[in-house]
């Protein structure tokens, strides 16, 4: 599989368009399906916006290996916790760094 065919399963994963990636990184439609028909490519910051948008890496798309995809549950938490301000992440990281430090372990 390669980076293309890897674009287009994140793209259909994540339920959502080719039309609406193209919209969230600023590039034309035509522009972004020159990239899938292979007649263009995009730049690195490009590449990366893609992956964030899809909560995957650049280096899976490019390489199909990398850290492991997320399941919808971890990116639905990620997402929220994306959403939380600043004051909010970090008392977050605080009670879970607690909680490892006590010996615990997540499921």
């Amino acid at each position: 599989m390669d980076f293309w065919t890897r674009l287009k399963d994140q793209i259909k994963r994540k339920n959502t368009t080719q039309e609406w990636i193209a919209g969230k990184i600023g590039v034309p439609f035509g522009t972004f399906r020159k990239w899938l028909t292979r007649k263009s490519y995009p730049d690195v910051k490009q590449g990366l916006e893609i992956a964030a948008l899809l909560d995957t890496s650049a280096e899976y798309l490019v390489t199909g290996s990398g850290p492991d995809i997320l399941s919808e549950e971890e990116r639905n938490l990620v997402r929220d916790y994306r959403k939380l301000d600043k004051a909010d992440q970090e008392n977050i990281t605080l009670a879970m760094g607690a909680w490892l430090r006590k010996g615990k372990s997540f499921p």
